[in-house]
């Protein structure tokens, strides 16, 4: 049913002002309605937007629901080469659904890549592409004795299995990702999604240490890491309490409270909703055309504690929100 549209304008005499007549419909005005515009211009311009802006959208009207869901608009939203990346999932993804249904798929669940070493999915508010590399992945110094490390089962992580420190005094991992397998002119961070296990200690070290590279060239400022919460790191002594020091290296003697020149931010772990924790280990931008690979480091060789008790997932590469 058509609806009456008043609308009031000044006359430039002075005198009473006009009363106009504009006919509407339900979809909106009939004259100058953006939703006569075809479906393709539509499609064309919400795509322009992002994936949050294309779903307020759909409320506006048919018309705008039926163009905002179009392959179209979210073939547009999926990264490029998306089809490549997910040619190397370990169980086949369906890629005859619409391309809005994918790309909801992707946001809310990851997938499988390279035979279980690295977890893929999209951030749900800009479809950049994010990551994790399993801790299999990881370069983890003295990980291949069973006497330091060992690979664990747990149901509730998304790879096969996790590495738990048992026992190291030199605590050193690495983790890489190729620059073009990230979105480009994003900003990222890279965390360390880990858990505690009952019996804990020496992973709240002063001297432990985060950096990021790219093409050996350092792109993050280093910051001091503790992987126990805040309040656990400030009631107990510096290193946990798990053995003493077998000395420094190189005759830092840095001690309990670090050199004052060399302070850097502490980061402090948080708890995650999937009931694991993670601690930001620093953050990049990745430049449109870069090339080169993104280098994670996490280290402690100066005060050399002894360790024990971290369940480590992996290294979690996200947009910085």
């Amino acid at each position: 049913m058509d609806l009456q549209i008043m609308k009031r304008s000044r006359r430039d005499d002075g005198k009473e002002p006009r009363v106009e007549t504009t006919v509407a419909n339900e979809e909106g005005y009939d004259d100058c309605s953006i939703t006569r515009l075809p479906e393709a211009c539509l499609a064309h311009a919400i795509s322009l937007t992002t994936p949050m802006d294309a779903c307020r959208s759909s409320a506006v009207s048919s018309a705008f629901q039926k163009a905002a869901s179009s392959d179209t608009v979210w073939e547009r939203f999926l990264p490029p080469g998306y089809t490549s990346i997910l040619d190397r999932a370990d169980h086949p993804v369906d890629l005859t659904s619409t391309k809005k249904e994918l790309f909801l798929n992707l946001a809310q669940d990851h997938v499988l890549l390279d035979q279980g070493t690295k977890s893929f999915w999209l951030e749900q508010t800009s479809g950049a592409k994010c990551y994790m590399l399993s801790s299999r992945s990881l370069m983890i110094i003295l990980a291949d004795n069973p006497i330091y490390w060992r690979q664990s089962y747990l149901p509730d992580s998304r790879f096969e299995e996790a590495a738990e420190l048992l026992s190291v005094c030199w605590f050193e991992m690495s983790g890489n990702i190729d620059c073009t397998e990230l979105s480009p002119n994003t900003q990222y961070a890279a965390y360390l999604v880990f858990n505690l296990a009952d019996e804990s200690y020496g992973l709240d070290c002063p001297t432990q240490e985060a950096s990021i590279t790219i093409r050996d060239l350092m792109v993050s400022a280093k910051r001091t890491v503790s992987l126990h919460p805040r309040t656990t790191a400030q009631e107990t002594p510096p290193c946990g309490s798990g053995g003493g020091c077998l000395g420094t290296r190189g005759g830092d003697e840095r001690g309990g409270g670090g050199r004052a020149e060399e302070e850097s931010t502490v980061s402090y772990p948080r708890e995650r909703g999937d009931g694991w924790m993670e601690v930001e280990l620093g953050e990049f931008y990745n430049h449109y055309g870069d090339t080169g690979m993104v280098a994670i480091r996490l280290t402690e060789t100066v005060q050399l504690h002894w360790k024990k008790g971290l369940i480590l997932e992996g290294v979690e590469i996200r947009p910085k929100s």
